[in-house]
Formats: structure tokens, sequence, C-alpha cells
């Protein structure tokens, strides 16, 4: 061949090898929005496959794969694990909802099952206790994946977690040497002190491979009792005004089971917003762990405001339920917090404090109407007029009412609502700017129901 077509064809070549980093960039914004999995399903990645093979990234035809035994030796200055620019472009950090720039350490492990040499004071995860190669990956901030939580409700958005305890990171876990079936596993709050890639020492050249050391066995000659909230989630509680009045609190057997803790704590969660039961929704993290059972808490200004347990007969079994629910008064609860009960309306007092729905309560209603329990007193707001039986009302609800002088005004106010009561008790009175609304009493001070349909 002359030079001149020798120079052509290596310039065809360069070409052809060389990777489109703003398509990767693209693929890996894509499996980032992917949801978290803590299960042993294979990850979605054969989508991300097509796109690289109709991207025509020749790259990897051209460049051997990462771990065979053809692969050249790096060059002195080149990256090396853990520094994840060893990994730049490759399909496992986007399948982590990773990139160069947002994970702190990435690296290979030969065998899943030695994660405890790379990560001593990770927690036993049974789930990584194969034969199969990992690929790991630790996040400089949180990971990207949803908080543990039901669906929040239309139009709502749920607040992502924003920071991690110190000496602590999340974690992802990718097992399998193939890409496209890589079962993605995804922890929070990993103790990664210890961490090391040199294990080879560790490793024996033949013979079997070792076996993570047991717990160094308590010297108390008796078990230590299993703490009070294992009982009971109400113990775990840190109330200022007191407990729930309207929702689920203390033992129970909740039939929503799942293979482990926190899929039994997320079914529960679907549940009470599926069923509009009072309880707050989302924003649950594993707070405490037994033999058999997880504390998992909702905090506000760090303090525990609701609470769930689950319980399990062995930690290895694959069946776990919610054996204890408990939360604090619903004026506790961040306002941003979905609950199962999305129509609650928390009032303020005169100090703009929040105020119990044990003293004033406001929800939604049937057919479109609202219920406002104060002092033990129901009144009804019903623009339909057919929500309920005119007979067991003592006035008729009026969207376009007048302010009586007489009205006596409650030390209550939401927003730009306040609150008034008519001299009498027959009807309350909310008052929006010059708009007046006129709710009536109902008579004995009860209005109940089969069914919403």
């Amino acid at each position: 061949m002359n030079d001149e077509f020798e120079d052509a064809l290596r310039r065809w070549l360069r070409d052809r090898g060389r990777t489109d980093r703003s398509a990767l960039e693209a693929l890996a914004g894509n499996v980032a929005a992917l949801p978290p999995r803590r299960d042993r399903r294979p990850a979605p990645l054969a989508a991300a496959a097509t796109i690289l093979i109709a991207l025509g990234l020749g790259a990897f035809a051209l460049q051997p794969r990462p771990g065979s035994v053809s692969a050249p030796s790096p060059s002195p200055s080149a990256p090396a694990p853990p520094d994840p620019a060893a990994f730049a472009g490759d399909a496992r950090l986007a399948l982590c909802g990773a990139s160069v720039d947002t994970a702190l350490f990435a690296f290979e492990m030969s065998q899943a099952r030695d994660y405890w040499l790379y990560l001593p004071a990770m927690l036993l995860s049974p789930e990584l206790d194969v034969d199969e190669p990992a690929f790991v990956v630790v996040y400089r901030s949180v990971h990207p994946f949803p908080v543990l939580g039901a669906p929040p409700p239309d139009g709502q958005v749920r607040a992502p977690r924003t920071s991690v305890a110190p000496g602590l990171h999340d974690v992802c876990v990718l097992v399998g040497a193939d890409a496209t079936t890589a079962e993605r596993n995804v922890y929070s709050d990993v103790n990664t002190a210890g961490l090391t890639v040199d294990v080879a020492s560790l490793l024996p050249s033949d013979g079997p491979r070792p076996t993570r050391p047991p717990p160094t066995p308590t010297p108390s000659p008796t078990p230590e009792p299993d703490p009070e909230w294992a009982a009971d989630a109400t113990s775990s509680l840190e109330c200022d005004v007191g407990l729930s009045t309207i929702g689920p609190t203390g033992q129970m057997d909740i039939g929503e089971d799942g293979p482990t803790a926190g899929a039994a704590v997320h079914a529960v969660l679907d549940f009470f917003g599926n069923s509009m039961i009072n309880f707050p929704i989302d924003g649950f993290a594993s707070r405490a762990t037994t033999s058999r059972a997880e504390l998992y808490a909702y905090v506000v200004g760090g303090r525990v405001k609701a609470a769930i347990v689950a319980h399990t007969r062995d930690r290895a079994a694959n069946l776990w339920w919610v054996s204890s629910v408990a939360s604090c008064d619903p004026a506790e609860w961040d306002p941003e917090t979905s609950t199962g009960l999305a129509a609650l309306r928390i009032w303020t007092d005169g100090a703009g404090n929040r105020v119990s729905p044990s003293k004033l309560f406001e929800r939604a209603d049937c057919y479109g109407a609202t219920r406002l329990t104060m002092g033990g007193h129901l009144y009804v707001r019903d623009p339909t007029g057919s929500a309920y039986d005119t007979a067991a009302l003592e006035e008729t609800y009026d969207g376009d009412a007048t302010l009586p002088a007489t009205a006596i005004r409650q030390p209550y106010t939401d927003g730009e609502r306040r609150l008034y009561l008519a001299k009498d008790g027959r009807a309350a009175f909310v008052v929006s700017g010059s708009s007046v609304e006129l709710w009536p009493h109902v008579t004995d001070d009860d209005y109940s129901r089969t069914d919403c349909n």
C-alpha cells in the first residue's frame, strides 16, 4: 500500500473508534431516570444497548471489554480504579444513574460475594452472596432514585433526599457479567470506612475463597432484649402535641407482606394512600434493626413524628409484614408531606402555630362536600345541595352570604381564610377577602355514611 492510502486508512480507523461523548451523556441521563430497585430482577438496559448500536459506537467493537484477558495494560498516566474516570463512558455508570462527576469511587469485583473485602464496614447483604462479578459505584452525594414511599397525589412532587450523614455514602452494586442483564442493588447510608480495591493479597491463588467471619459474639450470657419499639412503634415517637387521634396507631397485623422490610412498608404506605387513611405516606427511612424487626421513621426537625415497624420470623426469610404503626398529631407533620387523606386542612392559631385536628378538623367529604369539626360541633359545606339530607342541617349552605354583625370571630386562620361562628351556633362562616360562605351546623353533630358512591 502507498503512504497516502495508509494515512487515509489510519484516519478512518481512528474515527470509527472514537466515542461520541455527547451521545453517552444523553444515554446516562435517560438511564438515570430509571426507578431504584433493591430486588434481584434484571435491570432494564436492553433499550440502552439498542441506542448504543444505533449510534454506531464502533469503539465497543474495537476495544476489549473490561476485565478481558486481552485488554492492554493501562499507561502509567491513565486513571485507575477506584477513580471513576477509569470508567468514563462505561454504560454501567449510567445504569447506576451516575457519571464521572457524580461518582466518588467506581471499581469492579471479580465476585459479588467478596463485597465485605472491598467494603469491610458494609452491613450484611445476602442478595450479594453470589459468584457473579459485580460493578460498584459510591456516590458523592445521595443516589438519584426516589425515596421510599407511596406515589404522591396528582399534582404533587415528593421532595428528594438532599444529604447523607458524615462517614456514610449511598452505593450502587450491579451484579452480573453482562450489563444488559445486570441486577442493580441500591443502598442508602453505607459505612464506607476501610474501602479498598487492593484485595489481591486477601484472596488465595488457589483453593476456596475466604468467607465473611461471623460477628463477634456478645460476652453477655443472656441475649439483649428487643428494644421497646419492636413491640410497639408508638414508643419511638417524639411528639410535642400528642398522638394522632384521626389515624392508625398501635399494634396490628397488616396483611401486606413483602420480601423485605422495605417492601412491606411500601405496600402499607400505598394501601394508606389508596384508602384515604390519615397517615404520612412518604419520607420514611430505615432507622433501627433487630434480628427480627426493622423500624422505619418519618422525621421532622430531627424528631420522629411517625413510625412503622416491620417483622419477620427470620431476616433471611422472604416474608415481612407490618406489625405496628404510629404517628404524632398531624399538626406536627411537615406541611409538604403527602398523606393518605390528601384533602386534610390544618388551620393555625393566633400565634401562627398549627392547630391539632382534635380541636379543629377540616377534610373533604363525599360528593364534593367538606366537613369542619370544631369543639365537637360539625359544620358542612355543600355547594351542590345534594351531599346531605337538608333535614339534618340547621341552616342552608350559602356561598354568597353576609357576615352577621353578631358573628363571633374564632382565633383560627388558614391562609387568607378566617373563621366565625353564628351567635346561636347554627352556622359557621368562612371568610376569604370579600367572600363569605355559610356552612350549616349538623343536628346532633354527626352524619354517617356507608359509602361515597
